[in-house]
């Protein structure tokens, strides 16, 4: 909906494909914790869990999520202007670099995963993904490839009036 002129922000969502170098497949759930445990340790962010599973970080007003195919999302915070949603993206990227580093990663920004195949692709252990898998595919044929298969990015604007919007 409308906002009003003083509370219009722009967010930024990314989602990174991530690789075993010496394989070029995906990392699985457990790849994914130790990156988790690395950006905690090293860049303070704070673990969200599920059952006994490290599912998200937050930090300040960002998130960390996993995609159901161990794609990492960065969620940014609403910020009030496209420079600081640049600086917040470079910084994310370069955690998540480092973290790369550390652990023999490559990381990928393409919108599709050009290696894997959708039977070979890592499962991530969120409730809310099983139900998913269940369901999605009785409406689209190729539900569980976007699902698994895709990673992208997303920019969210607030306007002030149905004109600024358009």
């Amino acid at each position: 909906g409308c906002k009003k002129e003083n509370q219009i922000n722009i967010g930024v969502e990314h989602e990174k494909f991530l690789f075993e170098k010496k394989t070029n497949k995906r990392i699985n759930f457990q790849t994914v914790s130790k990156i988790f445990h690395f950006l905690i340790t090293e860049f303070g962010w704070k673990s969200i869990k599920e059952d006994n599973n490290i599912i998200a970080l937050s930090r300040d007003d960002q998130s960390i999520t996993i995609e159901p195919g161990n794609q990492i999302e960065l969620s940014g915070a609403r910020l009030n202007s496209v420079h600081l949603a640049c600086d917040e993206s470079y910084k994310f990227l370069g955690e998540l670099k480092m973290a790369c580093k550390h652990l023999n990663l490559a990381m990928m920004s393409v919108s599709y995963d050009p290696i894997s195949r959708l039977k070979d692709t890592p499962k991530t252990p969120k409730q809310r993904y099983e139900i998913m898998n269940k369901e999605m595919p009785k409406n689209g044929k190729l539900s569980l490839e976007m699902m698994y298969q895709t990673s992208g990015t997303q920019i969210n604007l607030d306007y002030i009036s149905e004109k600024d919007f358009i």
